[in-house]
């Protein structure tokens, strides 16, 4: 196995993990429900990507948009099970005794962090989706996709940052 000398520590969520978790997942469930009870206002075609101004560029059948959803809650609930195993991940240090429950700790707040920000990000996408399709609104909000990504990248940066401080 890959990791096999690793030590197995189980990393307990804290409170504002699990917090973000429950409103990232409520999010998207609401997003589901919007566009499960707008169907039959839309359009046949409905904005499928959007520019860096956040302008619809390309189009398609309206059951293209089912794939946000699926990929939202198919991200949600893999990234949530890999938060149970952080000594599966890939770290910039080596994992001893001594770092381990460190190290795991900072890998599982960063794959929450993420999971968390790519699905609210999922949600905002259904909402704005079915929005221009229903012709309420014409791009999406300026600044929130780069937004979104400065976050992401951010946390990332972050962590990475934290496990080459906490060798």
């Amino acid at each position: 196995m890959l990791h096999q000398n690793r030590p197995i520590v189980t990393i307990k969520q804290s409170l504002g993990e699990k917090l973000f978790s429950a409103v990232s997942l409520a999010c998207l469930l609401l997003a589901v429900g919007y566009l499960m009870l707008s169907w039959q206002e839309l359009p046949e075609q409905v904005p499928l990507h959007f520019n860096a101004l956040g302008e619809a560029d390309r189009f398609g059948g309206k059951a293209s948009v089912v794939i946000l959803p699926i990929l939202g809650l198919f991200m949600w609930g893999s990234m949530t099970a890999f938060e149970r195993v952080p000594y599966l991940y890939n770290y910039l240090v080596k994992i001893t005794e001594e770092n381990a429950e460190k190290q795991y700790r900072i890998g599982v707040w960063m794959m929450n962090v993420t999971k968390n920000l790519s699905v609210l990000l999922f949600a905002y996408l259904i909402y704005e989706t079915v929005m221009m399709g229903k012709q309420e609104s014409e791009q999406l909000t300026a600044g929130i996709l780069p937004a979104f990504l400065v976050l992401i990248f951010g946390a990332i940066a972050w962590a990475m940052f934290q496990m080459v401080k906490n060798k």
